[in-house]
Order: C-alpha cells, then structure tokens, then sequence
C-alpha cells in the first residue's frame, strides 16, 4: 500500500501561488490578445519559455537521448494544439469560462483512459463525467451566455490537454522531467512559429499588456512554475497537489472579475462549480500516479 507524504504548508503555499499565476494568466491573455494574433503569442511565449529554461537548465534541458527526443515531441505536439486552441478560443468567449472548460482536462483524463489504455471504469469516474457535463451545460446554455466558437475550440484544447497527461503518465517515469520539459516547449515554440510564418502573423506589437502576458505565461507560468513544481512535490502529497491545482478556474474567474469586470451568470457559477466538484472527485479517486502530471507548462 502507498502511503503518501505529509503536506507541508510553505509546499501548498507555494502551490497556490503557481495556481493564481495560472489564473491570472487567462484575463492577461485575453488582453493581450486585442494587439497580437493567437498564433503569433503562443510562437512568442513558448520560444521565449524555451529560451529561459535553456539558461535555468542548461546541463539537465539539452541532456537528451533519442527516446526521451521523440516522447518530448509527442507531448509537445499535444501542447500546441492545447494551447493554440485554447488561445484561439480567447478571442471568441470570456476568459471565466475558458478557464472552467480548460479545466475539464482533469475528467476527461480517466475516460480517455478507459478507452485507450482499457482501464476499469471507477464510479468517481462516472460520478465526475456527469458533473462535469452538468457544469458545461450550465456554462454554455442560453442563460449563461450560450455556446459558441471559442467555447467549442476550448473544449479541443481540454481534449488535448487530457491526451498530453496521459503520454506523460507513461513518459514522465522513464526520462529526466527537466528534459522532457524543455523539448515539448521547444516542439511547441517550433509547431507554432511555423504555423505564424505560413500564415504570416509574425509582428508582435508591444504594449502593456501584450508585454506583461508574455513574461507572465512564459517565465512565471511555464519556466518559474515548472522549477517551483518540482521542488514542493516532493514535499507535499500528489492528492494536496492536485486539491491546490482545482483552484486555478476560481482564481480566473476572480481576475476576470478584477481585471476585465466580468461577472459570471447564476447559471455559469453554479456550473462552475459543479465543475470544480467533478475535478475534486476525478483528482482525489485518481492513481497517485495520474495526478496531474507535468501540469506545469500549462
């Protein structure tokens, strides 16, 4: 039987200050998002992210074998698309709800699960689907807002999110997660930055918040809490952890509010936090080993 770390407190304080930088991260985007186009900023954050985990890392990052290569670029690969639908998706619906759908990620893990790896199917599974549906509903109904295009783009970024966890639930065990770090953000930086040079959305206009959205998702989100990740684990417990990480969407809805003055509907808040339920269960019912993997580069 494994028995699990106790929690130490600097550890989850520390964890909750990564969270709220993840929340933050969703209005500041958005904002940002008014100069710069999705592809061009997703390029931008991840070459820049590379760049500062490159000089952080250096001996761990570039130390890398051919399988430990290919695994990174598997789930690099997975990171693009997460995050450029997931940018994309900004532009079309508020930062609230795409915090909330984003964070259906967590649900559909086990069920991909199911069906990839023929796991069993555990009640808390079942029991955090329906909730999670129940909350998506709630959000994207007529009386919350109603569904649209950057709601369903950020239901394919969850999607990819979901299969970006599972390849590291088996990639994570067998190469440096430092290395693994560094090449996904690299595949990803490279998959974006293509795609801005086909499309031609290479300029980046600096302004306040483009500026601040930038250093944001790409040193504090992914560089910084990545490092910040690495050492309060191994002083606090995976399912402490994964408790901390739920609060991610809350802290976006509260910046949202801060930041952009939105307000989410009855509606939206009581789906929100039939969302969060359906993330506590689907965490705290998980394999310790599946419990948020390799969140950080988020």
């Amino acid at each position: 039987m494994r028995v699990e770390r106790p929690s130490s407190v600097r550890a989850d304080l520390a964890l909750l200050a990564v969270t709220a930088i993840w929340g933050f991260t969703f209005p500041a985007v958005q904002l940002a998002l008014r100069d710069v186009r999705p592809v061009t900023f997703v390029a931008s954050r991840f070459g820049l992210a590379a760049m500062v985990l490159a000089l952080a890392f250096r001996r761990r990052a570039l130390h890398v074998s051919w399988s430990a290569l290919g695994a990174g670029a598997a789930l690099g690969l997975c990171l693009a698309a997460g995050s450029l639908l997931q940018t994309f998706g900004l532009t079309c619906t508020t930062a609230s709800k795409s915090a909330f759908i984003t964070a259906l990620y967590v649900v559909i893990v086990p069920l991909v699960a199911i069906a990839v790896q023929r796991v069993r199917l555990r009640l808390s599974s079942l029991t955090a689907a329906t909730l999670a549906a129940g909350g998506l509903y709630l959000i994207t109904m007529p009386g919350a807002g109603g569904l649209n295009l950057g709601d369903m783009f950020t239901m394919g970024c969850a999607l990819a999110f979901a299969l970006h966890i599972l390849i590291a639930e088996s990639a994570t065990p067998r190469h440096d997660p430092v290395s693994l770090t560094f090449w996904q953000v690299v595949t990803t930086a490279a998959v974006s930055g293509a795609a801005m040079v086909v499309l031609r959305q290479a300029d980046f206009p600096v302004t306040a918040w483009s500026l601040t959205a930038l250093l944001v998702t790409a040193v504090l989100a992914t560089a910084l809490a990545f490092g910040v990740q690495m050492w309060a684990q191994r002083e606090t417990s995976a399912t402490h952890a994964a408790v901390v990480f739920t609060g991610e969407p809350v802290f976006a809805a509260l910046f949202s509010w801060l930041i952009l003055g939105e307000v989410m509907r009855p509606a939206g808040m009581a789906g929100g936090a039939l969302i969060l339920g359906s993330m506590l269960l689907a965490q705290v019912g998980a394999r310790p080993s599946a419990r948020l993997r390799e969140r950080s580069y988020r």
